[in-house]
């Protein structure tokens, strides 16, 4: 299975939350317990960029749910835009879910 392609939409200085479910070709959701996840945004979709967050400790599965919870104290520090991907591991088997460019949206009050 290729990775999806999903942009995130993040706004400086506030509360970033997405949940992401999948499910299989009759209809049922993907049950992801017993996996761990990583993700991260860099500037360029390279393993060698600049690390702009890891948003590997916001992550959290639940059963079907895959969710990613920034707090607005850590998008606050977010400068520029980038890259980023989903991976999700059971074992020695690496799945890349998601992946697409994270959109930084500059926060104007202060």
């Amino acid at each position: 299975m290729a990775a999806g392609t999903w942009d995130l939409a993040i706004e400086q200085g506030a509360t970033f939350a997405e949940t992401y479910t999948c499910v299989n070709d009759d209809g049922s959701a993907v049950d992801w317990t017993g996996w761990t996840g990583r993700a991260q945004i860099r500037v360029l979709a390279a393993p060698d960029a600049e690390l702009l967050l890891d948003l590997t400790p916001y992550l959290t599965i639940t059963g079907a749910a895959i969710t990613i919870l920034v707090p607005a104290t850590v998008t606050t520090t977010l400068t520029r835009s980038g890259r980023w991907d989903l991976e999700l591991t059971d074992g020695t088997t690496v799945m890349r879910l998601l992946q697409g460019r994270a959109l930084l949206a500059p926060e104007v009050t202060q």
